[in-house]
C-alpha cells in the first residue's frame, strides 16, 4: 500500500540523523577530512568559536538580518588566519551571501555571488565544482526585485532523533558520510554538509536504485539542506526533479508528491504586497 511506502520514507527522515556523532567519539580521524581539523582547530579560538556561533544560530532562527555583521567579521577573521583566498574561507563568503538574500538584501546578495564567482574562477579553476552554486544563485537573485525566507520548521522538518531500522545494515562507509553530513551541518559547516550529502546521495543510488525509498528521501534532505544552507536556485530544481519523479513512483495525489510541491512553493514565494 502506498500509505506504508510512505511511512518507511518518514522513518528514513528522521533516522538519517541517528547515532550522529557516535562514529567521531569512536574514530574521528576515520570521519574527518582537512576541512573538518581545520574547524575543529578553530574551536580553539575562544572568540572565534563565539563568533561562528551567534551567527549560525541567528541564521538558523530566522534573524538574518541580525546575522549579516557577525558572519562579515567571521569572514575577516578566517581570512586573516587562513588568507583571504583560502577555500574555506570563499565558502564562508558563500554563506554570507545567502545570508544577505535571507535578509531581504536581494540586490547586496547578487553582488556577493558575482564577486565570489570571479574570484572562485581565479583560485579554484573555472571547473571547480562549487561554481555551479555559485553561478546559478548569481543568476536566480539578479532576476529577483524582493524576497521572502519561507517561515519555520527548517532542518527540523528533515532532520531529528527518532526510532527506526529502515538503515540498519547499510554499509559503514556510507554510514559515515551520513554521519559527516550532520556533523558538518552541526557545526555551521552547511556547503560541506551539502558536499558529503550529495555523496551520500550517489552511493545511497548506487546501493539501493534510483527510485528506492531511502533514494528518495535523502534527495528530499539534500533538497532541504541546499535551501537552508544558501542554495535556493539549487533546491527549487531539486525538488521541481524530485516532485516529477515521486509522481512517477508514488503517484500524483500521494503525500509525498504533494509535499516535494509544497516545499517548491514554499522556497520560490515572493513576500506579500502591501
Amino acid at each position: 500500500m502506498r500509505w506504508t511506502r510512505w511511512v518507511a520514507i518518514g522513518v528514513a527522515v528522521v533516522n538519517d540523523s541517528r547515532d550522529v556523532g557516535r562514529e567521531l567519539k569512536r574514530n574521528p580521524w576515520r570521519v574527518m577530512t582537512a576541512r573538518d581539523r581545520l574547524w575543529c582547530e578553530e574551536e580553539q579560538d575562544e572568540d572565534a568559536r563565539k563568533l561562528r556561533i551567534t551567527a549560525v544560530w541567528r541564521r538558523r532562527n530566522w534573524k538574518a538580518s541580525g546575522a549579516v555583521e557577525p558572519y562579515e567579521q567571521l569572514v575577516a577573521v578566517r581570512a586573516a588566519a587562513w588568507g583571504a583566498d583560502h577555500p574555506l574561507v570563499l565558502d564562508t563568503r558563500l554563506a554570507l551571501a545567502a545570508v544577505r538574500a535571507e535578509a531581504g538584501d536581494v540586490g547586496g546578495a547578487a553582488a556577493a555571488y558575482e564577486g565570489l564567482a570571479a574570484d572562485m574562477v581565479r583560485v579554484l579553476g573555472a571547473d571547480h565544482p562549487r561554481l555551479p552554486w555559485v553561478r546559478r544563485n548569481l543568476a536566480h537573485w539578479r532576476a529577483r526585485t524582493a524576497w521572502a525566507a519561507p517561515p519555520p520548521p527548517r532542518m527540523s522538518e528533515l532532520e531529528g532523533p527518532a526510532l527506526g531500522e529502515v538503515l540498519i545494515g547499510e554499509p559503514h562507509d556510507t554510514a559515515v558520510l551520513r554521519n559527516l553530513a550532520q556533523v558538518r551541518w552541526n557545526q555551521g559547516d552547511e556547503v560541506g554538509a551539502v558536499e558529503a550529502y550529495e555523496r551520500l546521495l550517489v552511493r545511497r543510488a548506487r546501493e539501493r536504485g534510483a527510485d528506492h525509498d531511502v533514494t528518495l528521501v535523502t534527495r528530499l534532505t539534500l533538497a532541504g539542506m541546499r535551501a537552508e544552507g544558501g542554495d535556493v536556485a539549487g533546491a527549487l530544481a531539486a525538488y521541481a526533479s524530485l516532485a516529477a519523479d515521486m509522481a512517477r513512483t508514488l503517484g500524483e495525489d500521494h503525500r509525498g508528491t504533494r509535499g516535494a510541491r509544497h516545499r517548491l512553493a514554499l522556497w520560490c514565494g515572493e513576500p506579500a504586497q502591501t
